[in-house]
């Protein structure tokens, strides 16, 4: 059918998945770092941020974007954004030519348990507007890989507290893991975090977590004195020091392998659409013999995001084997 149709040109090999690449250090200036993140609060929580479906088990992890669209929201970020060791190494990884600084976030997490193995949040083309679990599936499925955009994804830190680490799994999620421990502080490492599993390791010590649902939505995380957190959930005010708050610096840019594939992303000929997107899922479904979407109804009908969610998920991790480097 004409509707799922892939892309005259596709902008990842098919077998890709770009190695990582270690910085160190991160930052000539790190204190400089510092300051930025500190004069960014107050904080909401990244739930907050991407309004994903409340289920009332949220957990103390708070987000802000200093540039997202390929353009700075912060202009006193113009330095991270615009970082040349990131940009090195994301030639390194992925073999790349031409590198397009897109999002820059920062992420504070404090005492909580760790998260699940997962892939970063895909990026195809003409999908940027598509709901934030509907993107989740799509990645999950492997049915759009003609349209993903290879994205660098560079993870700096600054934390020297028990715990925190980053575990990724570079051979694929049947592959051993590996693991980046505490002290991480100025450090970071360029990969392929739309198609390699990573996690955040339980950051603080076990005591210590946050239990998962024990802040509401509407937390925020603002500065106490010079080094200190403070986490306020309407009439709860609950202290963090600044050496339990695990920061993170996530840096994405588009790593094309040349002028002419960055020609090939700019023109929007090839674009996916909802209904595109849907049929494709559609389709897919069918061939499994689990039904198939009403694609006018789109992806608010109750039964069509009950479908995808329920089926395209993330697969067994290996979590036996593991090194650490």
């Amino acid at each position: 059918m004409a509707d799922v149709l892939e892309p005259r040109e596709s902008l990842r090999p098919q077998t890709m998945l770009a190695k990582p690449v270690p910085i160190d250090p991160a930052f000539e200036a790190p204190d400089r770092v510092i300051d930025l993140v500190r004069s960014s609060a107050p904080y909401r929580l990244a739930a907050a941020v991407h309004r994903t479906h409340e289920t009332g088990k949220d957990v103390p992890w708070f987000r802000v974007f200093w540039a997202a669209g390929e353009k700075l929201i912060d202009p006193a970020a113009k330095f991270v954004f615009h970082n040349e060791r990131f940009i090195e190494a994301a030639k390194e990884s992925f073999g790349a030519k031409v590198i397009v600084p897109s999002s820059l976030m920062n992420n504070l997490n404090a005492p909580m348990a760790g998260g699940v193995p997962h892939l970063d949040l895909p990026h195809f083309r003409g999908a940027s507007g598509f709901p934030f679990n509907l993107l989740v599936a799509m990645g999950y499925s492997g049915l759009f890989h003609p349209w993903a955009i290879p994205i660098a994804s560079t993870l700096a830190w600054f934390y020297r507290g028990p715990g925190g680490d980053f575990d990724y799994w570079p051979d694929g999620p049947d592959g051993a893991r590996q693991t980046l421990s505490s002290p991480l502080w100025n450090k970071a490492v360029v990969s392929d975090n739309e198609y390699m599993y990573h996690r955040v390791g339980g950051v603080g010590h076990d005591a210590d977590h946050m239990a998962p649902g024990s802040i509401s939505r509407q937390a925020v995380l603002e500065t106490a004195g010079e080094t200190d957190w403070i986490i306020r959930d309407g009439d709860v005010s609950i202290p963090v020091t600044g050496e339990a708050m695990r920061l993170s610096i996530l840096w994405k840019a588009y790593a094309f392998a040349d002028e002419h594939a960055l020609q090939v992303f700019r023109d929007k000929s090839d674009d996916l659409d909802l209904p595109k997107a849907l049929g494709i899922l559609s389709a897919d479904l069918d061939r499994r013999g689990l039904g198939r979407l009403n694609i006018e109804a789109g992806y608010d009908d109750p039964d069509n995001r009950r479908l995808i969610l329920e089926t395209y998920v993330a697969p067994p991790i290996n979590d036996a084997s593991r090194k650490v480097v």
